[in-house]
């Protein structure tokens, strides 16, 4: 098979734990050529855990390699502008982790990059290929609920730098991006709702700061109306203490579907409960093989940056909302 030289750019939590045992299962269809980030002694672990490739300090380094053919952006989000740009320029294909940008100001410049450059484009979405929210989505689609009519999804963990690796991380505590943990982890949940339930029309949100020391916030709600006439409720809490949970429930006229873990339930009156188990890999290993479609066979993919700046723009308004207390209306993404 006709292997896709790889360049890594940036070697910390995502790349090691999300995107390399990904690229592993799909060994047969890239080749990692080369690592880079800006610190040495972590380029060079993961230059060795991922098999002794060349590793750099400079990205405009790796960007020069012909051995690398497209680059996996994996680095603090007020960088994916600046990088993903100059990969572009130097003519590689870009994945790039989500966010897609710090602001919606960058984040439409980086739309405008799929005008101008010949290239395969790509946020590293990977809730868009989870399983068990392809199968949701089936279900709705199916009338199995019948017409659905409003959701609550329910997100409350407590994050602490003792116990989570991401909240030792400088650059998500003291963010140069509005939000924090409520931005870096929202786009997730808010790339499944406009899947589910089209677009989002308006936010009206409310936030505050319980735990000052994994960033300015850690909690927001909010209500939202989606294109499709549903509305529904967003709890995303980042400090809940003695209770945690994540759990999606989608109120129809005919029934309840209910996505928790691994596993949608369906509750209809008059029917026995029915319930699926969908596990996968969180969607990285179709996430990447998706990429590798798009560069092999001109295929597009289905985590655009189109996608990733409507996932920004829904949860910034909601930040937005939040901020000043009234209702944001989000105008018509580009």
């Amino acid at each position: 098979m006709n292997r896709i030289g790889l360049g890594i750019i940036g070697c910390g939590i995502a790349a090691r734990k999300l995107h390399l045992p990904a690229l592993r299962a799909l060994a047969d269809r890239f080749v990692i050529a080369a690592v880079c980030n800006h610190t040495a002694p972590k380029a060079e672990e993961f230059a060795h855990m991922v098999g002794g490739v060349p590793y750099l300090l400079k990205y405009k380094d790796l960007l020069l390699r012909d051995d690398v053919e497209a680059v996996d952006i994996a680095l603090p989000i007020h960088l994916n502008y600046k990088v993903t740009k100059d990969a572009l320029e130097a003519g590689k294909h870009v994945i790039v982790e989500k966010p897609i940008a710090a602001n919606m100001v960058e984040a439409r410049k980086m739309l405008g990059f799929t005008r101008r450059y010949p290239r395969v484009m790509m946020v590293a979405e990977n809730c868009r290929y989870q399983s068990i929210f392809k199968r949701s989505k089936e279900l709705l689609q199916d009338g199995a609920i019948g017409q659905p009519y409003s959701a609550v999804w329910n997100i409350f963990q407590r994050v602490t730098s003792e116990e989570n690796p991401y909240a030792r991380t400088a650059w998500r505590i003291n963010h140069r991006y509005e939000g924090g943990f409520l931005t870096d982890a929202g786009v997730h949940h808010i790339a499944v709702l406009r899947s589910l339930f089209g677009e989002i029309k308006w936010v009206s949100g409310v936030s505050r700061s319980v735990n000052p020391t994994i960033g300015r916030l850690d909690t927001l709600s909010f209500l939202f109306e989606a294109s499709q006439g549903l509305k529904g409720v967003f709890n995303l809490y980042f400090s809940a203490i003695g209770y945690a949970e994540n759990q999606l429930l989608v109120f129809g006229t005919g029934g309840t579907l209910i996505v928790e873990g691994t596993s949608i339930r369906l509750k209809r009156v008059g029917k026995a409960d029915l319930v699926e188990i969908a596990p996968d890999d969180g969607g990285f290993i179709e996430e990447f093989l998706d990429f590798y479609e798009a560069i092999r066979k001109g295929t597009k993919v289905r985590s655009t940056f189109m996608e990733g700046v409507r996932d920004l723009r829904v949860i910034l308004g909601a930040l937005d909302s939040a901020r000043t207390g009234r209702k944001e209306r989000l105008r018509p993404a580009p």
